[in-house]
């Protein structure tokens, strides 16, 4: 992982500068902030005041920590732990009875900087702690934990109220899901492993069509110097994001009637695409840390799966060359792993070039390893979640405008274009099953002018704004 401090000014392709702004026809500049109303600052110089005395976390922290010492006994580690303490970290001793120690002669099991106010969120049951023990390290390398990970995360789950088991390993010879043309087998597999694997999901000339199509964008992007890598320290996987913007062939698959078949049974007819991409696993990657693929809806729920993601094998997919490892049933009840980043205890999801894995959101999951010496395993991976949770890729900024002026219906719907009950409207209109897109002139402040109002009423007299009546009659869009 490379973090670095982002500039303060970056400039992009497209020669827009983050901090700059345009002046639009209405005199307002785009971009820049507004001046607030006389009155009515609310900022750092407003006169309010809370009447309550803000409380330090660091206390509270420290206070659960206390009161959780006594569920403690299962680490039998030390713990360095910085949660902000003046006085500098505090060290959890569990090696016998678990006390709390403010000097330690000797390097602990494992080290942990950390905001307070998450030790208090696992206390509360509102984060799970193989998400918050990581999240911050994507922008503060220095929160990430260091030494034995496994002594971070059962210490981090002995504060929340409900202590996960970690997943059991399939025995030795018991029935596990493999690809099948029967799509009620699917079904029960999906129901009672968390995942099914459907057989002939694509004919083989589909999987040359698209494979050539994910080879072809790939090395594209790597030479234009935008490709996306991951998989360990010299980042041999890629993933290609958006595949929507990608070509037609992207597009085309969202019409498989195998999203049919499983999908809406699922998550309800008003699905959307959380995230489409691609990810080609490469010889010399480390395995993904394991994961569930709602983790970032927070707090953690387990008795609803909010997502089914669809994996399109493009090769031959096995355990040698990345095939994606999975704990059969641990998509049921209070599972997580001890260790997120040891995938001993799990099984690939094999099947042939053609196959599509099916799988829920709460199954816990990763990219294997590509022990190859040579090739790449290249999938496609359609997520979908339910029509109330926010996706993952903001297609509404995200996807080209050429490629949206020639979505189908049936891919607007799926992308975010359609009402749904209360969700997804345009000023107030929120009736389900209407097709949505920008405003031109949303409407403004209908008011006497005056320097506080950036539009005008006789604006639209004098035509500089077009009528909303004008520009949404002749057709269904709201």
């Amino acid at each position: 992982m490379n973090v670095s401090r982002p500039a303060e000014s970056v400039s992009h392709p497209n020669g827009v500068t983050n901090g700059s702004s345009t002046v639009a026809s209405n005199g307002i500049a785009n971009g820049t902030a507004s001046v607030p109303t006389p009155g009515l600052r609310y900022g750092m110089f407003s006169n309010w005041r809370p009447h309550s005395k803000k409380k330090d976390d660091r206390v509270e922290a420290l206070e659960v920590i206390k009161n959780g010492l006594s569920k403690m006994t299962r680490v039998k580690a030390v713990l360095g732990l910085d949660i902000g303490l003046d006085s500098g970290p505090i060290y959890i001793d569990t090696r016998e009875e678990p006390r709390i120690l403010q000097t330690f002669d000797g390097e602990p099991d494992c080290r942990v900087k950390i905001k307070p106010r998450y030790i208090i969120a696992f206390a509360q049951g509102q984060l799970e702690p193989r998400y918050a023990l990581f999240k911050d390290g994507f922008f503060d390398e220095s929160t990430l934990p260091k030494g034995d990970i496994k002594v971070a995360v059962k210490f981090a789950d002995a504060l929340c109220p409900v202590d996960p088991v970690h997943p059991v390993s399939p025995s030795p010879g018991a029935r596990l899901p493999t690809p099948t043309e029967d799509i009620d087998q699917v079904r029960r597999d999906l129901k009672e492993f968390g995942y099914g694997l459907v057989k002939n999901a694509l004919t083989q000339d589909q999987v040359q069509l698209l494979a050539e199509a994910i080879r072809q964008q790939g090395r594209g992007e790597v030479e234009a110097g935008v490709a996306a890598k991951d998989g360990g320290p010299n980042a041999p996987n890629q993933r290609i994001w958006t595949l929507i913007n990608k070509g037609q062939e992207f597009l085309d698959l969202l019409e498989h009637p195998l999203i049919d078949e499983v999908i809406p049974e699922n998550l309800g007819e008003h699905f959307l695409v959380h995230s489409y991409s691609a990810n080609i696993a490469r010889p010399g990657n480390t395995p993904m840390m394991l994961h569930t693929d709602q983790v970032g809806i927070q707090p953690p729920v387990r008795n609803v799966y909010f997502g089914i993601n669809i994996m399109w094998f493009l090769t031959d997919v096995t355990a040698e060359n990345g095939g994606t490892r999975v704990f059969p049933g641990s998509h049921l009840g209070a599972v997580a792993p001890d260790d997120p980043f040891n995938i001993d205890g799990t099984v690939a999801a094999e099947g042939p070039a053609g196959t599509a894995l099916v799988f829920e959101s709460r199954l816990w999951h990763a990219t294997g390893p590509n022990r190859m010496t040579s090739g790449e395993r290249p999938v496609i991976l359609m997520f979908f979640m339910r029509s109330y949770i926010r996706q993952q890729e903001n297609n509404f900024l995200s996807i080209r405008p050429e490629v949206e002026a020639n979505l189908s219906d049936r891919a607007r719907r799926m992308l975010g274009w359609c009402t749904d009950g209360a969700f997804g409207g345009i000023e107030g209109e929120v009736r389900e099953g209407n097709f949505v897109k920008k405003l031109a002139n949303p409407v403004g402040p209908f008011r006497d002018s005056h320097r506080y109002t950036p539009f005008r009423m006789d604006m639209r007299a004098k035509g500089v704004i077009a009528s909303r009546t004008a520009e949404l009659s002749g057709n269904r869009e709201v």
